[in-house]
Order: structure tokens, then sequence, then C-alpha cells
């Protein structure tokens, strides 16, 4: 019995990270979809074809609730209003991060699926829950880059002031090597006599 708790408490079962999920929109959206809602009633409840204004709020309701991005361990899904997509991780080539608007999911044929609700900022999140799918720096790491980029950028402006440095040295030195060839009294002589003369 001894081994049996031995082997059991030394076994480590990892646990697989949650799934992530992104929207376009947050849910608490849904309560600016109520309130259109009971805005319009009055119109919808004159009666005839005017109740099916009821089908706007309950379209963008349908957008809000379905309209997201989920990642886990085994693939990405994205789902749309009307359907959705399944990207295994093996099929991701790259992901493609756009100024404006979603990141993209590039698959190996160089399609691009629109991953909707997830941003630049999101990507700690994707690679957490991709389960190391996908690797982002640590907040760490993050810090101790910046660090060396100061770093380098101290050490190239100090380069650049001794070569000034040195530039400046080798002016002076031409320049003093210069003036006397200038002052040269054989020079000057012949000026001087044929002045006179």
């Amino acid at each position: 019995m001894s081994t049996e708790q031995g082997t059991t408490a030394g076994t480590t079962d990892e646990v697989p990270p949650r799934p992530a999920t992104f929207r376009a929109v947050p849910m608490p959206a849904l309560i600016a979809v109520g309130f259109v809602a009971i805005c319009i009633s009055p119109i919808a409840f004159l009666g005839g074809p005017w109740f099916l204004v009821f089908l706007l709020p309950l379209a963008l309701g349908w957008w809000v609730v379905r309209t997201r991005t989920t990642v886990d361990v085994e693939a990405l899904r994205v789902r749309s209003a009307w359907g959705s997509q399944r990207l295994a991780w093996d099929d991701l080539a790259t992901l493609r991060v756009v100024e404006r608007g979603w990141v993209r999911a590039v698959r190996g044929d160089e399609s691009e699926l629109a991953l909707v609700g997830v941003r630049t900022r999101d990507l700690g999140r994707v690679a957490q829950a991709s389960g190391g799918r996908i690797t982002m720096p640590t907040p760490e790491e993050v810090e101790d880059a910046a660090a060396h980029q100061r770093e380098l950028e101290a050490t190239r402006m100090r380069i650049a002031r001794l070569r000034e440095a040195e530039q400046q040295t080798d002016q002076q030195t031409d320049q003093q090597t210069e003036q006397p060839t200038d002052r040269d009294p054989a020079d000057a002589t012949p000026g001087e006599g044929s002045g006179r003369a």
C-alpha cells in the first residue's frame, strides 16, 4: 500500500492551461442591446410589420454572443455570427500583427484568418493558452531586453563621442603640421623681394 502512495505522490500530472476566449465586443454590451430593444418597443408595438424591428436587437445580441476566438492547446477556433473555423496548431505558420485590427493567423499556404477579438496586447494570453505552442517573452525577459538595448545605445553614444574627439584631435594635428609650411621663409622671401623690385 505504501508503494502505491509513493508512486501516486511521485507522479505529477500537468494541468493543461485553461482556454482563453477573446470577444470582439465584451459581453456587457448585451446591456446596451437590451436598452435598444426597450427603446424600439414603442415602434414595434404599433402593430403589423413594425414588430419586425425587434429583429435588430436580436441580431445584435446574436452577434455579441456568438463572435469570438477561443485558444486552447489543440487549436484556434474562430466563430463568426454565421460560421466557425478551426485552425490546428500544426497548420499555423505564424501570427501576423497588424497596426489596427485583429491579429491574423497565417496558414502554411499563406492564407490568413483574422482572430476576432485578439489584439497585439493579447498575445501573452494566447501564448499561455496555447500550452507552449507560441512563446512570448516574460515581463522579466522584456525588462532585460530593454536594459540591454539601453546599454547598447549608451555604448554607441560613447563610441560616437570617442570618434568625434579623435577626429577633432586629428584635425588639430593636421592644422598644426600645415601652419609651419604656410610660414616657410623660403615662400615668403620671393614674394617680398618681387614686391620691392
